[in-house]
C-alpha cells in the first residue's frame, strides 16, 4: 500500500510524479512553445516551418510539435494552410534599451513605424499624473492619443500626458502625436532618457479590441516610459497596448559587479 504525506504537495513534487518519460529531450509543449517562440520573435523575416526540421531543432516528438504549432497559428504567430503550409507572421521588434522616437523605434534597422493621431486635450493635471511626473505649481497635462502603424496594419495604442509649463500652455499647438518630438519641436525641450520604463501584460478590453483589431480578451503587451529632459524633469508619462502576436522587445542586460 502507498501512502503520501499528509498536506500540501509541493508544486514541483507533483510535476515529477505526474511527468512522463519523454521520448526526446525537450519534449515538453510549455518548453518547446517558449523556445520556438522565441526564436521566430528574434527573426526579422518571416519563414517556411517544416514539423520533421523543427522535431530535430527543438529535440521534441511529432506530436509535441504539430500541438505547439496549433497554437502558435491560435496566437497568431504562425500561419497554416493546406496548399502553403505553416509559415511565421513577421514580428517587429521594438528596442527598449534607447528612447527614441515612434519613427526611430527599430533602431538601426527601418522598420517603418509611425503614430496617427487620434484624440488629444488638456486635462489640466489629474493628481496621479501630477505625482507620476513630479510636477509642481501651475503646470498643466496634454493628453495625445494615438495608433501605432506600420505600413497601416495597427500595431498597438499609444497614449502620452505630457507636461507643459504654465508659459507652455499658452496657445499650444498639437500637430505632433509623438511626445519626444512634440517637445523638442515646440518648446526645444531635449528628452535624454526614461527615468523608468514598465513592461507588462493586459487584456484586451472592447474598445482596444476594435481599435487594433484582436479578440476582446487577448493579450497584450504593456509599455509604459517616464520621459525626462535633460535637468531630470520628467516631461511625459507614455504608455502604449501592443498586440502581443506583432511585438517583441529586445535590450541589452548586462550583469552588475
Amino acid at each position: 500500500m502507498t501512502t503520501h504525506p499528509v498536506g500540501p504537495v509541493r508544486p514541483e513534487t507533483l510535476y515529477q510524479r505526474h511527468r512522463q518519460t519523454p521520448d526526446r529531450l525537450n519534449n515538453s509543449m510549455r518548453r518547446t512553445y517558449d523556445l520556438l517562440r522565441s526564436a521566430l520573435q528574434s527573426s526579422c523575416e518571416s519563414q517556411y516551418l517544416v514539423e520533421g526540421e523543427l522535431t530535430q531543432a527543438l529535440s521534441a516528438s511529432r506530436n509535441t510539435v504539430r500541438a505547439v504549432l496549433q497554437l502558435l497559428a491560435k496566437d497568431g504567430l504562425v500561419t497554416r494552410s493546406p496548399k502553403r503550409g505553416t509559415r511565421s507572421a513577421r514580428v517587429t521588434t521594438l528596442r527598449i534599451n534607447d528612447i527614441a522616437p515612434v519613427e526611430a523605434f527599430g533602431g538601426e534597422r527601418a522598420i517603418h513605424t509611425e503614430l496617427r493621431a487620434m484624440d488629444h486635450q488638456i486635462l489640466g493635471c489629474p493628481g496621479l499624473v501630477r505625482e507620476r511626473l513630479q510636477l509642481v505649481g501651475d503646470w498643466t497635462v496634454l493628453m495625445m492619443e494615438s495608433l501605432l502603424l506600420q505600413h497601416e496594419l495597427v500595431l498597438g495604442i499609444s497614449v502620452s500626458y505630457v507636461a507643459l509649463s504654465p508659459e507652455e500652455s499658452r496657445d499650444v499647438v498639437v500637430d505632433e502625436p509623438d511626445a519626444i518630438l512634440f517637445l523638442e519641436k515646440h518648446f526645444d525641450v531635449r528628452i535624454r532618457g526614461s527615468k523608468s520604463t514598465t513592461i507588462g501584460a493586459t487584456a484586451a478590453d472592447e474598445q482596444s479590441a476594435r481599435l487594433v483589431g484582436v479578440e476582446v480578451g487577448a493579450p497584450m503587451l504593456f509599455l509604459e516610459d517616464v520621459l525626462e529632459d535633460e535637468q531630470g524633469q520628467p516631461r511625459a508619462l507614455s504608455q502604449f497596448r501592443l498586440r502581443s502576436d506583432l511585438i517583441a522587445f529586445q535590450t541589452h542586460a548586462v550583469r552588475s559587479a
